[in-house]
């Protein structure tokens, strides 16, 4: 419970409500074991009376107790339920943030499904039990003990063989703890495995119908859902053994109180009014033990979505900010890389190692290399999207570590590898990476610049058009280049551009990069890429061997005229381009005259 207890601290911070809802809950259980006994007195009553008079005044209690008991049964479901939705609210956006600020080690090892029940299904599971849950402990706890007195004080007798049946029920209870939290650890990890499964299909759709594997996903499905429906019977299972021994004691105190209080009811040793007092007291005893044990059916359950939950909010976070305070004005935007090196959480080999590489201010630093050579993890340290394992990553001469991380990022516009947007109106999309109100004329001129304004005027409803969960409405290049204007919409002191035209055509790209040039002017640039057209005119260019280490430096002029990769794959994408413009050239020849090139002349 200690775990459970941590998480009822959060309710303390809405201590007065919560106070008045409690307050609340005796006085509600006492007006209802009021009516009780009022009843039960004027059945009495009732036997040796020989007027109605008396019953007005019966009448005008009960009334009281009634309106009172309903009054207080009412705000007390009220106040502490509301409160405990304010705790789940708290909790969701403690987690929400927990998680933005997480690094991308986390996430990499991380599955979306897991994380996203943790922060739906687990948090209901904690509110129901410290909101609900506590609201019907606390009433069972005054009832019970109020009502247990009152029996002793009619009954003894009758009262300890009533009290037996509610041992074994503990007992029980007890004995199958264990299996109940088990079983529901179980239940919660099979959960998010299923939102896992869902949202990797529903994420990638495009590929499974591509691949023809509907039929594969389902079974897979099919096969996960499996799982949790078994552990669900599980589950049910020993809850239904919870149930049946509640039940099971509910059933056995009214066959006492039917044997020895009949009997003693025809030896007229027993009053009607205090049988009547031993039934009704009873039901008020056994419906909130009834209820407690719901909330011993929940309550695994509950434990293991709190382990859950604090194992998220635990998660250490590597990446902390830095303590030099520099305003965004003052960054010039020099960036450099000394000695820097860096392997994955799962990494069996360096990514990069020992990369010695500086850029000035306003210049471009182009970075190519083989597949897999550490392009995008050199960019992805700039931002301390990752941290370096060792060497320095520096902005203006300052170490990034020592920076802000809102100060760090703030300065710039990052242009991810998958270009990714949201389903939000496509304006929306660009408007996300500014720091200010963007007009719609600024929104035109960054669309503009971006070599977007024709394809974007062929939208449904223009700039205004939903566009699709990740973009999918979009084909890749338009993605790409829309990921370049919400870079851009920031005015950023450092451009960092991971590989984002990949997606667009020659004739694109290089209108691309002169409105990219212009953009550039006065700001730092960072730009991988496959295609070698993308960095031919950057000041520098960086070629990273397959080891992830330097393999040489220099400008486009000087790499081309030096033996190693980049002269290479240079010659090799100039014939691959070549072919491709003659053989563009031959195809509008031939739906021009009808015939091949060679034919017509």
């Amino acid at each position: 419970m200690s775990i459970l207890l941590r998480f009822f601290k959060r309710f303390l911070l809405y201590r007065g409500a919560l106070l008045l809802g409690l307050i609340c809950i005796p006085l509600a259980q006492l007006a209802d074991v009021g009516i009780t006994l009022l009843v039960g007195n004027s059945l009495d009553r009732a036997s040796e009376a020989t007027d109605y008079e008396w019953l007005t005044t019966v009448l005008m209690l009960m009334g009281v107790y009634a309106v009172g008991h309903c009054v207080m049964r009412f705000f007390q479901r009220w106040l502490i339920v509301v409160v405990s939705r304010q705790v789940e609210v708290d909790m969701k956006n403690e987690l929400f943030q927990k998680l933005t600020s997480l690094p991308f080690a986390f996430h990499d090892r991380s599955r979306s499904g897991d994380v996203v029940s943790r922060l739906t299904s687990d948090v209901e599971s904690v509110r129901m039990v410290l909101g609900p849950g506590m609201m019907y402990t606390l009433g069972a706890l005054i009832i019970v003990p109020i009502s247990l007195g009152i029996l002793f004080t009619i009954e003894p007798l009758l009262a300890v063989l009533m009290v037996i049946p509610m041992f074994a029920m503990g007992f029980t209870m007890k004995l199958l703890s264990g299996r109940l939290h088990k079983q529901s650890t179980a239940v919660q990890e099979s959960i998010a495995g299923i939102s896992h499964r869902a949202q990797e299909n529903f994420g990638g759709i495009r590929v499974v119908k591509g691949y023809a594997r509907e039929d594969q996903q389902a079974r897979l499905f099919e096969s996960t859902s499996a799982v949790n429906r078994d552990n669900q019977v599980e589950l049910g299972r020993a809850r239904g053994l919870t149930h049946a021994a509640i039940h099971g004691s509910f059933d056995l105190t009214f066959a006492v109180i039917l044997i020895v209080g009949g009997v003693a009811a025809i030896d007229r040793t027993l009053p009607v009014g205090d049988l009547f007092k031993f039934i009704d007291l009873t039901l008020k005893v056994f419906w909130p033990l009834i209820s407690i044990g719901w909330i011993l059916g929940m309550l695994p359950r509950a434990v293991a979505s709190a382990e859950r939950i604090e194992e998220l909010l635990n998660e250490e976070n590597p990446i902390q900010d830095g303590e030099l305070r520099l305003a965004p004005a003052d960054v010039s935007g020099a960036v450099a890389f000394e000695n820097v090196s860096f392997t994955y959480e799962r990494g069996t080999a360096p990514a990069l190692a020992n990369i010695s590489v500086s850029i000035g201010s306003g210049e471009t630093l182009g970075i190519v290399g083989p597949t897999g050579s550490g392009k995008s993890t050199l960019l992805n340290l700039v931002g301390r999207l990752f941290e370096a394992d060792s060497g320095h990553v520096l902005l203006d001469d300052h170490s990034v570590k020592d920076l802000p991380l809102d100060t760090l990022r703030g300065v710039l516009g990052y242009v991810p590898q998958d270009s990714f947007l949201f389903s939000e109106p496509y304006d929306e999309n660009i408007r996300f990476g500014a720091d200010h109100d963007l007009s719609d004329d600024e929104i035109d001129d960054l669309i503009e610049r971006v070599a977007m304004a024709s394809e974007v005027a062929e939208f449904v409803d223009g700039k205004k058009t939903l566009v699709g969960e990740r973009g999918v409405t979009l084909s890749g290049g338009q993605r790409q280049r829309t990921c370049i204007a919400r870079a851009l919409a920031r005015d950023p002191k450092v451009l960092v551009l991971d590989d984002c035209l990949s997606a667009i055509d020659t004739e694109t790209e290089r209108e691309l990069l002169g409105s990219l040039r212009a953009a550039g002017q006065g700001r730092t640039v960072l730009v991988a890429a496959h295609r070698l057209t993308t960095v031919a005119s950057a000041d520098r260019i960086l070629v990273l061997a397959a080891d992830g280490s330097v393999e040489t430096v220099g400008t486009h002029a000087e790499l081309i005229d030096k033996p190693g990769w980049y002269a290479e794959t240079w010659e090799q994408q100039q014939r691959t381009e070549s072919l491709a413009q003659s053989i563009e050239r031959e195809v509008q020849t031939t739906s021009t005259t009808g015939a091949p090139a060679g034919d017509a002349q």
